[in-house]
């Protein structure tokens, strides 16, 4: 079985957050190490896709006092607050950076298995939705190119702003609602996907619901984890060990934060 490794992160502002992932990503190969990341958030903050403008999150009021992030992936904008949130990075000489389509439902999968155990039926948008709604031939990978109401949505606008109002086949549902949303990226031949679990409401993304709102559950982050990595063990074969970045990573979390996630330009950039 191979080694591979930990990490659950406190929470962290957004643009350490979207650095560490990015560093992972561009340091895969010179670790050889398959990192499996949980983190949160230090602030409720709104992350844009790579492809979203800036202007475009003035649309969306609840949100306009939080921070905000610009992501490497695409997609639309996520609202982190009651969620857990992860990623995982596998080098290119591992057999997995070669299936991303497979892993990709390999982890959604996981997810919907840990709800089952729990008596909670989800399932992917792809098996709920009529063929109409779903959007065929989307591609979930980003190359290296540069008042509330628990009612689901009488509608799903593929261009919605938020993320959690768009549907893809991959995505995790309840009873309409989007629970779970991912997405990857690839350098080299490396490749990163990371995704968020709404377990909660946030009075800054009041038109979401999380599976707690849903289903009367009580998942934290904490509970979450635990119980989600030995599944994804078993999936990968591998035996996860928790430890820190290496310094190699963390000199590229600081140019990563320096170049794109704290620079005005990347956020701004469209």
């Amino acid at each position: 079985m191979q080694q591979a490794r930990l990490i659950i992160d406190p929470p962290s502002t957004g643009s350490w957050n979207m650095a560490v992932d990015q560093a992972i990503l561009e340091t895969a190969d010179e670790t050889g190490l398959v990192t499996l990341r949980f983190y949160q958030w230090s602030h409720p903050t709104l992350s844009l896709g790579y492809f979203q403008k800036h202007a475009d999150r003035e649309q969306h009021a609840s949100s306009l006092t939080c921070p905000m992030v610009r992501r490497r992936t695409g997609g639309g904008a996520i609202l982190h607050d009651t969620e857990l949130t992860y990623s995982l990075g596998v080098p290119s000489a591992n057999r997995w950076s070669s299936k991303n389509e497979e892993l990709y439902d390999a982890i959604h999968k996981i997810i919907i298995s840990l709800l089952e155990d729990d008596g909670i039926a989800t399932t992917l948008h792809r098996d709920s939705a009529p063929s109409s709604e779903i959007k065929r031939g989307t591609s979930r990978l980003q190359n290296n190119d540069d008042s509330p109401s628990s009612a689901a949505p009488s509608r799903v606008d593929p261009k919605a702003f938020l993320c959690f109002m768009r549907r893809s086949p991959g995505d995790v549902v309840f009873n309409g609602h989007k629970i779970v949303g991912s997405a990857q990226r690839r350098l080299k031949n490396s490749l990163l996907q990371h995704g968020s679990v709404l377990y909660g409401k946030s009075s800054f993304a009041p038109e979401l619901c999380g599976i707690n709102d849903l289903s009367g559950s009580k998942y934290t982050f904490g509970n979450l984890v635990s119980r989600l990595v030995p599944p994804v063990e078993d999936y990968l074969g591998a035996k996860m060990e928790r430890q820190n970045l290496t310094e190699l990573e963390n000199l590229a979390v600081k140019r990563a934060q320096n170049s794109h996630f704290r620079n005005p330009k990347w956020l701004n950039r469209i």
